[in-house]
């Protein structure tokens, strides 16, 4: 694959600079916005408060979220037959994806797990299914513990809005279903097969529904291949322990950031509302937002806090400690990395 020399997985190097300085701004103005309704003197005497011994526990819930997603990439990039990639090449593409999300990634991570699959010979399809596997796998466990936490939130005495809880209760079961019956043996088989005729893009404007029309198949033939390849890797959990087992550890070792953040400010946040609140907010961060949805992210994530009972100060700064351990930290090991990757 030819590589532009300012260019590395998809990150271009000057487009990264104005990318971070956009992230900034965007995190400062939220920050700003929200600290006017939040009251920006008892944000500062919570700042002034804080417990520092909980930031090595968020620092030590990243490495977990590391651990995990590490484990489940290696395991779904061999499954059905595909690379078995070294370990020490899995964490470079791990780390270099975590942090290409604020430096500039033109694809975002999905793109660097294509790239690095795409790399070792997967044909081109097969590693789109590989890297839609993943990402699927990996929104279903935190589907399960999203609806897990409504219920037995809607059960118990703790405060969460109703909508909440209704949305994943309502959404979850929904979302199953369907990946069920699009991956079942004979609608799997059907749906999943891509169209024989190539289609290329020309200038005549009355060749282009056409075109779209085989592009979109192919695009939806490979979204039902990733979940084709998700059930078959959950009907055979022993030949795969770590993608089955990585993904918890992922999600697990982020809320703990998440959860040592809001210790951090004198909250002892129930865990049910906590997951709860976290799922809802994540849901930002599936949209192909620029500079890493900043300011968006922050604003969700302060809000959905709120709205399970933790007061606005400490909500906001818990969100910028977390987004600091999650987003910004991340770099500096990618930008150690990237000239390794050539």
């Amino acid at each position: 694959m030819a590589e532009r020399v300012h260019e590395i997985f998809g990150i271009d190097r000057r487009k990264a600079i104005l990318t971070g300085v956009a992230a900034l701004v965007l995190a400062v103005a939220a920050v700003t916005g929200i600290g006017q309704v939040a009251n920006l003197h008892h944000a500062v005497r919570a700042l002034e408060r804080a417990n520092q011994w909980w930031f090595p526990v968020c620092l030590g819930g990243v490495l977990l979220a590391y651990a995990g997603y590490i484990a489940a990439y290696r395991d779904i990039a061999r499954v059905d037959g595909g690379p078995c990639l070294p370990p020490w090449a899995v964490l470079r593409i791990v780390v270099i994806g975590f942090g290409a999300v604020a430096v500039g990634s033109s694809a975002g991570t999905l793109g660097i797990d294509y790239w690095a699959l795409h790399r070792t010979g997967e044909p081109r399809h097969s590693a789109v299914r590989r890297v839609l596997a993943l990402n699927t796998l990996q929104w279903f466990v935190l589907a399960i513990v999203a609806f897990l936490a409504a219920a037995v939130s809607a059960a118990g005495p703790w405060s969460a809005p109703r909508a909440m809880e209704v949305a994943w209760l309502v959404i979850v079961p929904a979302c199953v279903a369907a990946a069920i019956w699009v991956s079942s043996p004979r609608q799997g088989e059907r749906l999943s097969s891509l169209p024989r005729d190539a289609v290329r893009l020309q200038r005549n404007l009355r060749t282009w529904p056409h075109w779209l029309w085989h592009a979109g198949r192919a695009v939806f033939s490979d979204a039902v291949g990733g979940v084709v390849l998700v059930r078959h890797l959950l009907h055979r959990p022993l030949a795969h322990p770590g993608a089955l087992l990585g993904f918890p550890l992922y999600w697990s070792g982020d809320i703990l950031t998440l959860y040592a953040a809001v210790r951090a400010f004198d909250v002892h946040p129930h865990l049910v509302p906590l997951v709860l609140a976290y799922a809802t907010a994540f849901v930002v961060t599936a949209l192909p937002l620029p500079a890493a949805g900043s300011g968006g992210v922050e604003a969700g994530l302060t809000f959905a806090l709120n709205a399970v009972g933790i007061p606005l100060a400490p909500a906001l700064l818990a969100t910028l400690v977390y987004r600091f351990f999650t987003l910004w930290l991340p770099i500096v090991p990618t930008l150690a990395l990237l000239p390794q990757v050539r």
